[in-house]
């Protein structure tokens, strides 16, 4: 923040939430307030138990508060943040309510605990790997695991940096051979979310697939479907099926989604609006 002020550098991309409006008092820079929108997610590795269960990973929709993950990341203003979203980005074409009710439903902890161990959970160790140097992905990670072990779960939370993470992230061993059970992270909303093919996090193809793992044929169907459908009404009759689909395989659950701030100075010509950074035709005056 110093350094943009002195005009060490022109543009920070992402400040936090709780330092917009200091930014924003000086008058040499421009401050979008509503940059872009991102949306929370708690993946599971669905290889190595407790959440090769998907019995268990059902369980823990009645644990997470995305209001309250939205408050961690945004503040507590809910004008930038919203909460009870499912698959896609809140006002897009595809966006649906369908069973989202399993998030909006009151939250009910030791309700929860009880389905866990009905579903086979019996205390496993459950290692969270979390970036220390990426401030939204850590804040996330804490407000996530602290729902989780409220729901009973005994969790191992392990701080690294995020070069380390990302390796781990894609390592399929066993958490205890270097693999992980859980992780936190940010998916924008304004280009690849609108879609089930442009959503990674909903490729359902196994161990050859993306980060976790997940295999449900289910879900590959019904993306497969909405390739085919020829009108927009089709699209969303099958992203609501999907989205139901969803809440049974639990390949992932959605935490929220919130507005971000960027910042830059005032000398920086045709910034676009969009999902980060881009800097094609960004020029100085």
């Amino acid at each position: 923040m110093a350094a943009l002020g002195r005009g060490e550098v022109d543009w920070w991309e992402l400040p936090p939430r709780d330092l917009v409006e200091q930014v924003a008092r000086d008058r040499n820079l421009t401050v979008v307030s509503r940059y872009a929108t991102a949306i929370g997610v708690l993946r599971f590795n669905h290889l190595h138990p407790p959440f090769d269960n998907a019995a268990v990973r059902r369980a823990l929709l009645g644990a997470i508060d995305q209001a309250q993950a939205m408050t961690v990341l945004a503040g507590t203003d809910p004008a930038f943040w919203y909460d009870g979203i499912g698959l896609f980005g809140t006002g897009t074409p595809l966006a649906n309510e369908a069973g989202t009710d399993v998030l909006r439903s009151p939250r009910d902890y030791a309700a929860v605990h009880q389905a866990l161990a009905r579903a086979g959970y019996t205390g496993e160790r459950v290692a969270v790997v979390a970036p220390t140097d990426v401030p939204p992905l850590r804040e996330l990670a804490l407000i996530g695991t602290d729902q989780l072990r409220r729901a009973g779960m005994n969790i191992d939370f392990q701080e690294m940096d995020f070069g380390i993470v990302l390796r781990r992230w894609a390592n399929q061993a066993a958490p205890d051979k270097g693999g992980w059970n859980l992780l936190f992270t940010l998916m924008d909303r304004s280009i690849p979310n609108t879609n089930p093919y442009g959503n990674p996090w909903l490729r359902a193809d196994g161990p050859d697939g993306w980060v976790g793992w997940p295999t449900s044929s289910q879900i590959e169907a019904l993306r497969a479907a909405w390739l085919d459908a020829s009108s927009l009404d089709e699209q969303r009759r099958i992203c609501e099926e999907l989205q139901m689909q969803v809440w049974q395989d639990v390949p992932y659950i959605p935490m929220g989604e919130y507005w971000q701030a960027t910042a830059y100075r005032k000398d920086l010509l045709d910034v676009q609006p969009g999902c980060f950074a881009v800097f094609y035709g960004v020029r100085k005056a």
